[in-house]
């Protein structure tokens, strides 16, 4: 990766120093590093729509690049033995402590999502920051488009603020009246799931009381009028809500009937921006997948625990002996969407270098975008899918189920993924809640692969489905703690931090296993 250094948040927040990591220069474009005083950014009610439009490719940029990789394998729900983005660190088994250091070669898995997220956050306070306290208009023949530059200014920093607080420990809460002059003190991460519904509920309240479009140009490819903006907003409240919970204690302490709420008034189709090519709005979600876009037949394969889940009767974890292999590696499967031309093909071969773990091997690979004309591998002109409304589905199941609306759940079920497109049969009218939660987590796992940047990462997290040492969140970056000379600390490890919560600066590496003595156990 190349690392291009840009100094912007010392100027605009006196306490972040943000250091982009970017294959190309397009990050380099939508910031503006050359703003000295908030109040100077926007003069014209013109420069409105270009700020918040440059901060909504910036947050896009910061959580679906190299993340999309790393997630996916400390969540059990890919494997990859190959060093890239942190996957061989993070996927270690035993698990070994994030590297929390600047001189870590994958650091930007840290820095892209914390910086980039706080670098959206500082267009969205720009751009509010001169319509609330400066009195700054964008009237255009007439018509007052104020109120679609607040709302788009309120999602993009709500979408900022969630991501932070499904990804992070804690952070900082900044929004356009903080004094950047006094020193921020560092909120939890529960404070940044509460910022972000705040600033999306904002969004809600605009467009109830206004007409209007966020036009394609904002988020690329996606025009957003009133209607559909209270319906994206509604279901990323319900997402950050329930995947924000670290594990099955908060899990059910969520509000589900609230979730349920805003579920049902959720998005009615899939949400996500064109791709561009690989310009500005693209993914590395080509890395978990044979795509001639990304490592192609060397990309990450199908975990062994979702092979398990598709077919009982292969292994949860490959044996990881020398030389070892699968009496029936092909599976055995009712499922649609497992097989030649389908969402998950077999390969006979493993690509994977053994030296690094045979625990890495599956002889399954996604291969969804090579069969499937509506889905993107990130690096396309398609739609990139990022919330599915099978998505909001599943969540609007959940609800039901957790509340006691059982053949509420069993129809959403019955009428979604499981059997639409795995041909499945129905769940029965008289399942009991453990089977119906059973087989939403069923299609979260199958359904979203490679949907949503972290969804088989959260989900396992709130379900008490992590191996033990997997980190819960992800610490401060290094780089940052330096600048604020805070005390450095990193979180995970088997012996360091079994449950991925505590806090420490021990990052030493257990020699990864060779044998089946130490199979990974969960919490």
């Amino acid at each position: 990766m190349k690392k291009n250094n840009i100094i912007k948040l010392q100027l605009v927040f006196a306490n972040f120093l943000l250091l982009f990591f970017s294959c190309s220069n397009e990050i380099d474009n939508v910031v503006n590093s050359n703003n000295p005083d908030r109040n100077q950014v926007i003069a014209n009610g013109s420069d409105l729509i270009g700020v918040v439009s440059g901060g909504f490719v910036t947050w896009w940029q910061s959580t679906s690049r190299d993340l999309y990789p790393p997630l996916a394998v400390a969540g059990d729900i890919a494997t990859c033995s190959w060093g890239n983005f942190g996957m061989r660190v993070l996927s270690a088994e035993p698990r070994n402590p994030i590297i929390n250091a600047a001189s870590w070669a994958d650091v930007s898995v840290l820095e892209q999502p914390w910086q980039g997220c706080y670098g959206a956050i500082s267009s969205a306070n720009d751009v509010l920051g001169a319509i609330n306290n400066n009195g700054v208009t964008w009237v255009v023949a007439g018509t007052d488009n104020t109120p679609m530059v607040s709302a788009a200014a309120y999602l993009l920093r709500g979408l900022s603020y969630g991501n932070l607080g499904l990804l992070f420990e804690k952070g900082f809460s900044v929004d356009e009246n903080t004094d950047l002059s006094q020193k921020l003190e560092f909120v939890p991460y529960q404070d940044l799931i509460a910022l972000a519904i705040a600033d999306l509920d904002k969004v809600i309240q605009l467009a109830n009381s206004n007409s209007f479009e966020i036009p394609n140009t904002v988020i690329n490819g996606v025009s957003l009028p009133s209607s559909e903006l209270i319906k994206l907003c509604n279901s990323y409240k319900a997402r950050f809500m329930v995947q924000s919970a670290r594990d099955m204690t908060e899990t059910n302490a969520v509000d589900w009937n609230q979730v349920k709420t805003l579920t049902e008034n959720g998005i009615t189709a899939d949400f996500g921006p064109t791709g561009d090519n690989g310009i500005s709005w693209w993914n590395n979600a080509n890395v978990l997948m044979d795509s001639p876009n990304g490592f192609g037949p060397f990309g990450a394969r199908l975990d062994m625990r979702i092979v398990h889940l598709l077919d009982p009767s292969q292994p949860e974890f490959f044996p990881a002996g020398s030389g070892s292999t699968l009496d029936n590696p092909q599976m055995t499967t009712n499922d649609a969407r497992v097989g030649p031309g389908r969402d998950f093909e077999f390969r006979s071969d493993i690509l994977f270098r053994s030296e690094r773990g045979r625990f890495h091997y599956s002889h399954y690979i996604h291969t969804r975008f090579q069969n499937d004309p509506t889905f993107s591998d990130g690096a396309d002109a398609k739609q990139i899918k990022t919330f599915t409304f099978e998505d909001n589905r599943l969540l609007m199941a959940e609800a039901k189920a957790r509340t006691n609306d059982l053949s509420g759940a069993i129809a959403d079920i019955n009428a979604g993924s499981r059997t639409a497109r795995g041909g499945l049969a129905d769940l029965p009218s008289d399942a009991m809640q453990q089977d119906i939660l059973d087989a939403i987590f069923y299609e979260r796992f199958i359904e979203l692969f490679n949907t949503a940047v972290g969804s088989g990462y959260f989900d396992r997290r709130r379900i008490n489905q992590l191996q033990v040492g997997t980190f819960r969140h992800l610490p401060v970056p290094a780089t940052e703690l330096e600048v604020l000379s805070e005390a450095l600390y990193t979180l995970g490890g088997t012996d360091a931090d079994p449950s991925g919560r505590v806090p420490h600066y021990n990052l030493a590496a257990k020699p990864e296993r060779t044998d089946d003595s130490f199979i990974p156990t969960f919490n």
